[in-house]
């Protein structure tokens, strides 16, 4: 997936450039070990919810459902996920700009 620096807002973008700087790599290479860094200290928080909502698939259609199951569904098929738990919703409303878009 292309990172497109230029594309953060100003303070993130600067800092993303000093830290490339100082690790000598290209900010979208940088930008890419930033994203990958987040997300590992965000497992925990993120399987939490893979855990929720798989039970709650499961709780709902009566088959087992696993948080890894459900992780390769929303990443194989989102939209199979959202009809299949239409009440979710979404954490940021996607009528609203978001500032890393």
């Amino acid at each position: 997936m292309p990172i497109d620096p230029q594309t953060l807002p100003d303070y993130e973008r600067d800092l993303l450039a000093a830290l490339a700087y100082f690790l000598g790599r290209d900010p979208e290479a940088q930008a890419r070990a930033c994203l990958c860094m987040y997300l590992r200290q965000a497992e925990p928080r993120i399987m939490a919810q893979l855990r929720y909502y798989a039970h709650r698939l499961s709780a709902q259609t009566g088959k087992p459902m696993e948080a890894y199951d459900l992780l390769t569904m929303i990443a194989e098929s989102p939209d199979e996920v959202s009809a299949l738990l239409p009440d979710l919703g979404q954490v940021h409303d996607p009528n609203l700009p978001d500032v890393f878009s």
